[in-house]
């Protein structure tokens, strides 16, 4: 039986996804398979390094005719999908195949739970990073069965958002049943995947279908940023806005949500929110009292910026933007603070369950090179059982 499928879409960065697929299917598990939508301009180069791997777990979607949108890639997966389970990542990225261990152990216990997620590790490629990286990962082992209340004020209400929704559940960097995926595809106009803004998508829907949702404090993947990623524009304003660009023009459906005055490349926190606005308009969800939580992720945008000039920028521009919406009450809850501190060493050690180290641990070099490394100091999968009891 094939418990999982991990779908990789990709667009000119074949080297990325080999990469990931080369660590993945060095696994003796058989019960994953790895499906690629590849987007590129040129297929030879997967389609010859699928030929050549020669391993039935992996299959490729070649490319279209004509170069797809982000969410169109992601629409035509699912349905090519043969896993009980599916999982999407980004093709800079790494995911566990013993993710399916946790799925089989969980599902035993919770036989409803129909969407998983896990811990957040990062890793930023040597490519794209210009100075030291501290970074931050959890160091738990509860198994936690989430209360769909409690997801719903945390994704619509913004309730504990630093700078975006405290939302994991998702087919990004998360497990979805694929029966709930067609639950979700037959909900929601037909499709998988509406708004181009596809992972926020998925945890708006996910929260809404769900049964039943368990979380696993334990990391199973990486999320990776490239210097070639639309991640990396998170890191750096200008390539930000060069990447949203990019978006734009390849991009084949509405993006901005009506009557919310928020520059939609001004940040994570507003491409977020018109994520969640479309998705309540068109579906006629009205709700009441999100707005000083949203306000406060505002805030928590700015105050990520090391750059003074980029922080006054933002600052400026989301004042302005509140006002228009909200008014003069509205912007009297806009607070923000230049935190950051050059002259103060970053904390390394361990700390209110995370552990905080240097991003170069061990040289790693890719971002399956970085989770082997962390697979070495976390919780050993193969012991979830023992951890059941928490869910």
């Amino acid at each position: 039986m094939t418990r999982l499928t991990i779908c990789i879409p990709t667009r000119n960065r074949q080297s990325y996804a080999m990469d990931a697929v080369r660590h993945m299917l060095a696994s003796p598990r058989d019960d994953f398979e790895i499906l690629i939508g590849d987007n590129s301009d040129d297929p030879a180069p997967l389609a010859d390094f699928v030929a050549q791997t020669g391993d039935d777990r992996l299959r490729l979607l070649p490319p279209a005719a004509e170069a797809l949108s982000l969410r169109s890639n992601w629409e035509r997966m699912p349905d090519q999908a043969h896993g009980e389970w599916i999982s999407f990542i980004g093709d800079d990225d790494y995911l566990d195949p013993e993710l399916c261990e946790a799925l089989k152990v969980t599902s035993e216990r919770v036989p409803h739970a129909d969407a998983f997620t896990w811990g957040r590790a990062y890793f930023v490629w040597p490519d794209a990073r210009s100075h030291r990286e501290i970074t931050r990962i959890p160091t738990g082992s509860h198994l936690i069965h989430m209360e769909k209340k409690d997801l719903m004020r945390k994704m619509f209400f913004w309730e504990d958002a630093k700078d975006r929704p405290a939302c994991p559940f998702g087919v990004y960097h998360g497990a979805l049943k694929k029966d709930l995926m067609k639950r979700i595809r037959d909900a929601f106009s037909n499709r998988y995947f509406e708004h181009p803004n596809v992972d926020y998508d998925s945890i708006c829907k996910t929260v809404m279908m769900a049964d039943a949702c368990i979380y696993w404090e334990r990391p199973l993947s990486v999320f990776g940023s490239c210097k070639a990623s639309n991640s990396a524009g998170l890191r750096d304003y200008e390539i930000g806005v060069q990447r949203y660009q990019t978006f734009l023009e390849e991009n084949d459906a509405e993006i901005e949500a009506q009557d919310f005055p928020f520059p939609v490349d001004l940040g994570v926190t507003t491409s977020v929110a018109h994520t969640i606005e479309w998705f309540k308009q068109r579906y006629g969800i009205a709700l009441n009292g999100w707005e000083e939580g949203f306000i406060a992720a505002c805030a928590g945008d700015c105050e990520t910026q090391s750059d003074r000039a980029v922080f006054e920028k933002k600052k400026a521009a989301y004042r302005t933007a509140i006002k228009a919406w909200g008014g003069a009450q509205a912007l009297k809850q806009f607070k923000p603070v230049y935190k950051y501190r050059p002259d103060v060493p970053k904390f390394m050690g361990h700390a209110e369950d995370h552990l905080n180290f240097d991003m170069a641990i061990g040289n790693a070099g890719t971002a399956a090179e970085y989770y082997a490394i962390l697979d070495g100091m976390l919780f050993p999968v193969h012991l979830l059982e023992n951890r059941l009891n928490d869910a």
